[in-house]
């Protein structure tokens, strides 16, 4: 068995002692993976523009996010959830991504407001929006018929 089969058949278990099936499990484990492999991507097309290229930053941040949202929604598609990349697949994931975009300023203005710290707030929003993207793209972007 290879060390991420290993890896993964452990996290499975570990998150099944929470009440999490197996197929939810290993999901929401590739869908982290990928979402790592989204923001080294997203690093690197930054790092390539703006220091490889002398290009401003909102040019690199435009393409970077273009570049990981690209890379997360054919990841998530093809290995978290077992899908086909189809259009219509993306715009179910852009929406998904955009309503997470918006629960993420709700979240932080709703917290800046009651006065919490913003290092608080980002762990809230660090937790909460990626859980709610999972169950976005569980249940409608790539939901199995």
């Amino acid at each position: 068995m290879s060390a991420w089969r290993w890896l993964e058949a452990l996290g499975v278990r570990v998150l099944g002692w929470f009440g999490v099936s197996a197929d939810t499990a290993t999901q929401l484990i590739r869908f982290v993976l990928v979402g790592l492999v989204a923001a080294v991507a997203y690093l690197a097309v930054m790092a390539l523009v703006v220091d490889g290229f002398g290009g401003r930053v909102l040019l690199g941040a435009f393409l970077a996010f273009v570049f990981a949202t690209l890379v997360s929604f054919v990841g998530n598609a093809l290995w978290s959830f077992g899908a086909r990349p189809t259009a219509a697949n993306a715009v179910r994931f852009f929406i998904v991504n955009t309503v997470g975009l918006l629960l993420n300023l709700l979240i932080a203005w709703a917290m800046e407001r009651a006065g919490v710290h913003y290092l608080l707030i980002s762990l809230t929003v660090l937790i909460v929006v990626p859980m709610f993207n999972f169950a976005g793209h569980r249940l409608i972007t790539f939901a199995r018929p």
